[in-house]
């Protein structure tokens, strides 16, 4: 009998970087539980272009470039599938049973694996009338999933009546979606005197999708890329964001932000199994946060107002998080925090990160996250300002 080729697929699938629904493009973030529409200054400005107007009178300009990584198999799918691996090689050696295959197949169905890869580029140029920068990111969330048909158990118990045994026979499908969202534009800030601070970032988008199903046993990842399964759209879109500072000190805050204004739904590829054409709604995502920081901590809670759309396989979220920041004045920083999402799709996650800013002007950022379900996820940001 020949072996379903499940485990060395999903596998390399599941792990290959191929760029969320995880903050990966902003490592100061990432480490905060993914909060940051409060606290930080101009060049932490990727989740607010508000803190733009955050600025010291000698700053002139800033660049920080971010990578990070997440991955989740909170529904055990890589282990699920070892076990359909372990019940074919049992049926093989003839001490298995089809029902035992069967069984464990059932197991698989419905299960999605995550990984999302994404990286970002911020260059801000601070300045008394319209404080901007430049930023580029480009993100990617993948998964794959296991779909059973009923049907595979007659197939499977003809191996064990010493029938012609054929697995290409078999309709259980492997299923994998894909967005990939690269931005490009520019932000622009503007403070006022009451203590309220706005910002607004033009974009241009380019939006990659990707649905592709095949049966079990014709599953390649070689083939995934192919023009059928990918369909490719620009776009352009604005973010904007605002904070309000009060308080003696203007300590405490309010702020909010809504990602890509311009709503659009765009058509992905066609199904090669059910023959159905796949959409994904680029819908503009509602947040909003309070805060509080001084010179040596701050402390930030904020929620989606508005889910974050998936597509095809990639489920909704909406998440809460709360993080907070110690700083030994402007040369380390400890960082932590917490993200769930009330949609229940990820894993709820703990975040910790480090960041090391000797004299103001040169920056390391290393972030990680750990949540249930074998969730994981690592971000890395490197900086200087002049």
């Amino acid at each position: 009998m020949r072996k379903l080729p499940l485990y060395i697929s999903l596998v390399t699938m599941g792990f290959a970087p191929i760029v969320s629904f995880a903050e990966v493009s902003d490592a100061r973030s990432m480490a905060r539980g993914g909060v940051g529409l409060t606290m930080g200054e101009y060049n932490q400005s990727l989740k607010n272009p508000a803190l733009l107007s955050s600025f010291d009178k000698d700053d002139d300009f800033s660049l920080a470039l971010n990578v990070g990584l997440f991955a989740s198999d909170k529904d055990g799918m890589i282990q699920k599938t070892d076990d359909v691996q372990v019940a074919i090689d049992n049926l093989e050696a003839g001490h298995g049973s089809a029902n035992a295959v069967n069984q464990a197949m059932k197991a698989l169905n419905k299960k999605l694996a995550l990984v999302d890869v994404g990286a970002a580029l911020l260059i801000g140029i601070p300045n008394k009338n319209i404080p901007m920068a430049f930023m580029t990111k480009s993100k990617v969330s993948f998964g794959t999933a296991f779909n059973y048909h009923p049907s595979d158990f007659i197939q499977l118990n003809s191996c064990v009546a010493g029938l012609s045994c054929n697995l290409n026979n078999l309709q259980s499908t492997v299923d994998a979606s894909a967005i990939g969202i690269t931005e490009a534009g520019l932000m622009f800030g503007k403070p006022f005197e009451n203590g309220l601070e706005v910002g607004l970032t033009l974009k241009g988008q380019q939006i990659d999708l990707i649905s592709y199903s095949a049966k079990v046993t014709q599953f390649d990842t070689a083939d995934i890329s192919d023009s059928n399964d990918l369909k490719t759209h620009n776009n352009v879109n604005m973010d904007i964001g605002g904070i309000m500072r009060f308080g003696a000190e203007k300590s405490f805050s309010v702020a909010a932000t809504v990602e890509n204004l311009i709503g659009k739904t765009f058509e992905g590829p066609k199904n090669k199994v059910t023959g159905i054409n796949s959409e994904y709604d680029l819908a503009p995502v509602a947040v909003a946060a309070v805060g509080y920081s001084n010179n040596y901590f701050k402390v930030e809670a904020n929620t989606d107002l508005t889910p974050r759309k998936g597509f095809d396989k990639l489920l909704e979220t909406q998440f809460t998080r709360v993080g907070m920041e110690l700083s030994a004045g402007r040369h380390f920083h400890l960082r932590a925090g917490y993200r769930t999402d009330s949609k229940s799709n990820v894993s709820d996650v703990v975040t910790a990160g480090i960041g090391i800013t000797p004299f103001d002007r040169l920056n390391i950022d290393i972030a990680a996250m750990l949540g249930d379900g074998d969730t994981a996820g690592v971000g890395l940001q490197l900086g200087f300002k002049i």
